[in-house]
C-alpha cells in the first residue's frame, strides 16, 4: 500500500474516532455546539500525527524505544508549534498547550500500539505463508 494511502486512512479513521468521542463528551457535560475552528484544528493535528507515524514507521530503528520515541518527540513538537501558531489568529485556551500534550500523547500511544499489532500480524502471516511454501 503505497504511503499516501496509508496516511489518509489513518487521518480518517484517527479524526473520525476522535470527533466522535470529543462530541460525545461534550454532550454529557452540555456543551451542545463545537466550533467550526476546533474541528479544523482537530483535523490538522490528526494529518499531523498521520504524516508523521506514517513516515517515521517507514524508517527502522533498531531500538524499540527509539522507534516509538522519535516519531512521538517530532509529533509533538509539530503539534505544540501548531498551537503556537494559531494563537496568532485565533485566542487560546489557557490550557491550550497541556490539553494538546495530553490528548494528543494519549492518541498517539493508543495509535502505535494499535500500528504496532497490525504490523506484528502481518508479520507472522507472512513468515507463516513463508513456511508453508517451503513445505
Amino acid at each position: 500500500m503505497n504511503i499516501l494511502k496509508k496516511i489518509a486512512q489513518l487521518f480518517c479513521v484517527v479524526f473520525t474516532v476522535a470527533t466522535i468521542l470529543s462530541s460525545s463528551l461534550q454532550l454529557l457535560m452540555g456543551r451542545l455546539t463545537d466550533t467550526n475552528e476546533h474541528i479544523l484544528d482537530r483535523g490538522v493535528l490528526t494529518l499531523i500525527g498521520a504524516l508523521v507515524l506514517i513516515l517515521m514507521t517507514q524508517l527502522e530503528f533498531k531500538n524499540k524505544l527509539f522507534r516509538f520515541i522519535a516519531p512521538y518527540s517530532v509529533f509533538i513538537s509539530i503539534a505544540l508549534l501548531y498551537v503556537f501558531i494559531s494563537g496568532f489568529w485565533s485566542d487560546l485556551h489557557p490550557n491550550a498547550y497541556r490539553d494538546v500534550f495530553l490528548n494528543d500523547t494519549i492518541a498517539y500511544i493508543i495509535v502505535y500500539v494499535v500500528i504496532d499489532i497490525v504490523n506484528r500480524i502481518k508479520n507472522k502471516k507472512r513468515v507463516y505463508i513463508l513456511r508453508t511454501k517451503d513445505h
